[in-house]
């Protein structure tokens, strides 16, 4: 019955057994799940932290235009500084959490058998729980065909997504860079003014940072998903 596979989750948890060997493929999984977190998180926060070094010593060193020592030039390093070390605790949380995990990843599985919903009875998603408990019984170590198939349903769609979501972060930190080198190249001339076209590009330039951001975490949760799929899956069937 589909509405038991939370309850054989806890059983054999709780048993503290490490000789089923479905229930060592899902932890298995469930810590390469959070260890691909820790890992790609990892890099962002490198990647920030060099960011944030980077505009915190380029706002020191800009230059006063035209006697004015709160120039646009130093107000943006400054809020890319600051952006950057903010994001940077945030996602270095997210790092920390996950380690944990790695290191104790029953604790953190026990802790995520209230993410499996409840499914309608004959729904592709109970034949799924069915699937999964029979296999958690059975004490076999192949993978069933119906979880299986589940599984690579998923792959089908989530590594593409993975992939296009990467390219897109990288064109989108491609561009932003772009306008905001443009945009601070612009403001060195002591007769720049604001029109139009600054405003669209400066509007543009926000828009492009606030994307980067949400593929940050579209990057992390669907490589999450296309190396790791099981637990994905599972809880997010």
């Amino acid at each position: 019955m589909h509405g038991t596979l939370p309850d054989e989750l806890r059983k054999l948890l709780q048993s503290g057994t490490e000789t089923n060997p479905a229930l060592n493929t899902l932890l298995g999984d469930y810590r390469t799940y959070h260890a691909v977190l820790a890992i790609v998180g990892s890099i962002f926060l490198l990647g920030l932290i060099l960011l944030a070094v980077f505009c915190l010593r380029r706002f020191a060193r800009a230059p006063k235009v035209d006697g004015r020592r709160w120039t646009f030039e130093k107000k943006a390093f400054l809020a890319f500084g600051v952006l950057s070390v903010l994001v940077g605790l945030f996602m270095a949380l997210i790092v920390a959490a996950n380690v944990s995990t790695v290191v104790s990843p029953r604790e953190g599985f026990a802790g995520s058998i209230h993410l499996l919903s409840s499914p309608q009875p004959g729904s592709s998603t109970a034949d799924f729980y069915d699937s999964v408990t029979q296999w958690l019984q059975s004490e076999n170590a192949d993978t069933p065909a119906a979880v299986q198939s589940r599984i690579d349903e998923r792959l089908s769609w989530q590594r593409p997504k993975a992939i296009i979501c990467t390219v897109l972060l990288l064109l989108f930190l491609l561009v932003s860079a772009l306008i905001w080198r443009s945009l601070i190249h612009w403001s060195r001339d002591p007769e720049a003014r604001w029109r139009a076209k600054e405003s669209a590009l400066l509007l543009l330039g926000v828009v492009t940072v606030l994307a980067c951001l949400l593929l940050m975490l579209m990057v992390m949760g669907n490589t999450q998903g296309a190396i790791a799929p099981i637990s994905l899956t599972l809880f997010f069937a």
